[in-house]
């Protein structure tokens, strides 16, 4: 189950698949499904990172039992107060670390009926946005596209590196930089800084004042 979650990220539900030709081509008309690069070539959608909006077929806003049903059971939790961080990992890795999906949720409204997406943070450079911009890339080239991009935070992780957070509120998206090469990224609603959780993904790293 672990060695497929990365497609599953992409892959609707199998069910979904068996549906009437109309509904395949009411889903291939949408956005998600045919991007194109700046050279002309599709961008899988299975790695799409809208920022904003979506990673993958994972979006800000969608029910967190429709997450479920895609991703498995999460191999971690961290929860409290109706919100959690939810972490699948990935067989593949990079530098001797499991790449990972977590996805933050909390309830949607007053009648705490529905958790639902707030953020979605992947390790793996296989995830781009539609014009190529992916994990590995420098700050310099990540402020190209955007510009807003600011320092919101920095951490010692567990191995004692300093890890810099760098957000584009505006857009709705974030970079973990370490040693000068991004290595991770968040989704998250546009104008709401990706700091502005209740919960923090990795409590054991130490915040630097």
């Amino acid at each position: 189950m672990k060695s497929i979650k990365f497609i599953l990220l992409g892959l609707s539900i199998s069910v979904v698949a068996c549906q009437s030709a109309n509904r395949r081509q009411a889903e291939q008309n949408d956005s998600l499904t045919q991007v194109s690069t700046v050279g002309g070539q599709t961008t899988d959608q299975r790695f799409l990172v809208v920022a904003g909006r979506s990673v993958g077929e994972i979006a800000i806003g969608a029910d967190m039992e429709q997450v479920g049903q895609k991703l498995g059971k999460a191999d971690a939790v961290d929860a409290a107060m109706g919100k959690a961080w939810g972490i699948w990992y990935g067989n593949d890795s990079t530098g001797g670390q499991k790449n990972e999906i977590a996805v933050y949720s909390a309830y949607r409204d007053t009648s705490m009926r529905v958790k639902e997406v707030k953020q979605i943070r992947v390790t793996s450079d296989k995830f781009k946005t539609a014009d190529g911009f992916r994990l590995g890339n420098t700050l310099s080239a990540l402020q190209s596209k955007f510009p807003d991009l600011k320092q919101v935070t920095s951490y010692l992780n567990a191995q004692k590196d300093t890890v810099l957070v760098y957000d584009s509120k505006k857009n709705g998206i974030s970079f973990e930089f370490l040693k000068g090469k991004s290595v991770a990224l968040t989704v998250h609603a546009e104008n709401i800084p990706v700091n502005g959780t209740y919960l923090t993904l990795h409590p054991e790293w130490k915040m630097i004042e």
